[in-house]
């Protein structure tokens, strides 16, 4: 039976885990995905201390976190096996931990926890990961990310999560370089056989008198190159800026002060809408219903080509079939409703 929505733990504190480790997702957009369980989490403990065990890559989106945690960073082959486990934990010198959470499916990382010695050691279950937990559930199936990772805040608190719950990031500086005009941001990414899709140039040339920021994650080299003559091909009734950044709190910085962010699915999404911006995802393969940024306190529009509103009908009769594309006419309209063009 499912508790009463909480935001603060009502266990005596002498009770309540004073060390907390958790165990973060290595993909980037699913580490975004848990925000909504660590804010919850932070709430409900905040006499803890927070540790988590982070992939060392894009680690700095962390630091977009209202509260204080310690991150132990490792690299991507370093926690690979059970083998790897005991030299990892035996180094990070983290000591006398109540709880201990895993957010992945992953057996080695279920064994950081016995690892640390954890008192209470909470995780999804199957096969050996049953052995070296505690407290185990089964992950639901079909349900939203975050909502997996809430089923886990109910194993670990006793109590369920408050799915009211809409969170956001710290506060952020407006980037130096960026002025204090409107601007929309516009991902490019992906590219896609090493050119930029013509599809932005159907959305682009629908907007007229407005400040678009271009950016992409590709190599930035490569997009300079490309950039002078895909903005050639836009509408001049439009101001464009190329934004390049060097990590996820710069493109972070950029997206907050943004009036509207368009972008394919990915991290990009995620991060907008924790950002507090309101964002438009296009999702082309991934399911929204699985991996949308639904937890975050920004409005979010998502679109999926698995709508036969938003798909562009192809012509292309041949075996092989061109990649659904949006119609971006559909698009334009929807980005109008939300960012009140």
């Amino acid at each position: 039976m499912m508790g009463i929505p909480v935001t603060k733990s009502e266990i005596p504190e002498d009770d309540a885990p004073k060390v907390i480790v958790l165990k973060l997702p290595f993909d980037l957009e699913e580490r975004i995905l848990t925000f909504p369980f660590l804010h919850a989490l932070s709430d409900f403990y905040p006499n803890a201390d927070l540790h988590f065990i982070t992939p060392k890559k894009d680690v700095e989106v962390l630091n977009l976190l209202p509260f204080k945690a310690f991150y132990h960073l490792f690299d991507e082959d370093e926690i690979r096996t059970v083998l790897d486990v005991h030299p990892y934990t035996a180094n990070l010198h983290v000591y006398n931990v109540d709880l201990f959470v895993c957010l992945t499916n992953s057996f080695p990382d279920a064994c950081l926890g016995l690892g640390l010695r954890a008192k209470k050691r909470v995780g999804f279950s199957d096969n050996w990961k049953t052995l070296v937990l505690t407290h185990k559930m089964a992950r639901p199936k079909g349900h939203h990310v975050a909502e997996d990772f809430f089923a886990l805040f109910q194993l670990t608190t006793g109590s369920s999560a408050d799915t009211r719950l809409r969170v956001t990031s710290r506060p952020l500086l407006r980037p130096p370089d960026l002025p204090a005009s409107p601007y929309y941001a516009v991902n490019l990414s992906p590219l896609r056989g090493a050119m930029i899709e013509s599809e932005w140039i159907e959305l682009l040339s629908q907007f007229d008198g407005h400040r678009i920021v271009l950016f992409a994650s590709e190599d930035q080299v490569q997009l300079k190159l490309l950039m002078d003559s895909f903005i050639a091909l836009l509408p001049k009734s439009n101001r464009y800026e190329f934004f390049i950044y060097k990590d996820w709190i710069e493109l972070g910085r950029m997206l907050a002060y943004a009036s509207g962010v368009i972008t394919f699915q990915g991290a990009c999404g995620a991060l907008g809408a924790y950002v507090g911006t309101r964002t438009l995802i296009l999702y082309d393969c991934a399911d929204p219903q699985r991996t949308g940024p639904f937890y975050f306190l920004a409005d979010v529009a998502v679109m999926a080509t698995n709508n036969a509103t938003f798909v562009k009908p192809s012509t292309n009769q041949s075996v092989l079939r061109d990649r659904v594309s949006f119609d971006m006419n559909a698009v334009f309209d929807q980005a109008a409703k939300l960012f009140n063009l």
